[in-house]
């Protein structure tokens, strides 16, 4: 009986720390969804509060280095329609800044990464 117990007891334990690490590993994963991680830059990409558009922002470390609201290269101001394409381009400007180029963005950029803006 005594046996019986003790294995019961492990049974629960080892069930309890399974659940725990399923429940944090879903959380982890739903986090790293909205935010995208490079060797020394981060990405999030976020809606704006009117639901007008998506916008993102690129931190080194702790540091905001840019915020970008607007379409870049866009006249006026034009939106990004999706979180998918405000993350391209967001990317984009992340590999730039790691190959130590002006994170410039030309129309052929948005047109090669198929980003909906009016010409």
């Amino acid at each position: 009986m005594k046996y019986m117990k003790t294995a019961l007891g492990y049974m629960v334990i080892f069930g309890t720390i399974t659940f725990g690490v399923l429940i944090g590993s879903y959380f982890l994963k739903k986090e790293k969804k909205s935010n995208y991680y490079s060797k020394y830059y981060w990405v999030k990409v976020k809606e704006l509060s009117d639901d007008q558009g998506w916008y993102y922002e690129i931190y080194k470390g702790d540091s905001m280095l840019i915020k970008q609201v607007n379409i870049p290269g866009t006249s006026g101001k034009q939106f990004f329609t999706s979180n998918t394409d405000a993350k391209k381009i967001a990317l984009l400007v992340v590999n730039k800044l790691e190959r130590k180029i002006l994170p410039y963005i030309s129309l052929a950029d948005l047109d090669s990464c198929n980003i909906n803006f009016k010409k």
